[in-house]
């Protein structure tokens, strides 16, 4: 796929923006950074794409690749036949490390057969993006790793107005602060576009069931609860001025699809 080098995975849409899966053993903040890669497949290609990026996993572990992903299939409210693979890193010199795809399925298959997969793969595709994000610690409530991954993601994708993204963050700041007195608001991770479309802010919600749904308070009764009727409608006409666009979206995580730890390559004997 066109991207393959400059992403270190051609696989399909995100996600995820919102993934916040890590390897066992790391430190209970999310990773800075995510490279998020949306990829929407024609229809007929699906079973093609999957047994592609199925390829692309045991190849990735046969051969000792270092960069680890988590694959999600865009469900409701989100577009058909879509992807989203996000692939974690702290540090921008982590992705000079990375194999790209035409060599973990050239070291892992062959030339030839790495040459048939990829083209097999090129013509299910129907279009790819590809965005970083960065994390905004001070602006998520209770951040935390999930690992495993969560089930599903709620995702908040939201473009901001440029002129307004100072109010958007004071707005986030209120927000967070009154979450983090509500015991029911859930994990709320937040990050910002730093490749990809301007302003754009992600907040992902991580569940394992839709019921825990049933408990989350809405954004409003939050503020309401922590800053009165008056200021809590103030602020929700803050979002509305600073939005320029918005969407909600839920993904589901495709363990087939994902590779949330880097395995060593066996010793050979």
């Amino acid at each position: 796929m066109k991207r393959a080098r400059a992403v270190g995975l051609s696989l399909p849409l995100f996600f995820g923006l919102t993934s916040v899966a890590a390897a066992q053993g790391q430190a209970a903040q999310p990773d800075e950074f995510l490279q998020v890669i949306t990829v929407t497949v024609r229809p007929t290609g699906v079973a093609d794409y999957e047994d592609y990026v199925k390829k692309i996993v045991v190849g990735a572990t046969k051969i000792g690749a270092p960069q680890r992903w988590t694959a999600y299939g865009v469900g409701p409210g989100g577009p058909g036949y879509t992807y989203s693979v996000a692939l974690p890193f702290d540090n921008w010199s982590e992705v000079d490390g990375w194999t790209t795809i035409p060599q973990i399925l050239s070291k892992a298959y062959g030339e030839a057969e790495a040459a048939r997969l990829i083209k097999v793969a090129r013509a299910s595709v129907e279009r790819t993006e590809t965005a970083v994000y960065r994390l905004l610690p001070d602006l998520s409530t209770r951040p935390k790793v999930f690992d495993p991954p969560a089930a599903f993601i709620q995702l908040f994708v939201t473009d901001v107005v440029p002129e307004m993204v100072p109010n958007w963050e004071v707005f986030l700041a209120r927000l967070k602060a009154a979450q983090d007195k509500a015991p029911q608001a859930p994990t709320s991770i937040r990050r910002v576009a730093v490749l990809g479309a301007s302003n754009r802010y992600v907040t992902a919600l991580p569940f394992n069931r839709y019921a825990e749904r049933d408990s989350w308070p809405s954004t409003l009764d939050v503020l309401r609860q922590a800053y009165g009727e008056t200021e809590a409608r103030n602020l929700n006409e803050t979002r509305l001025r600073c939005t320029r666009e918005a969407r909600i979206l839920v993904l589901a995580y495709r363990p087939d699809l994902s590779r949330p730890a880097a395995v060593p390559m066996p010793a050979s004997r």
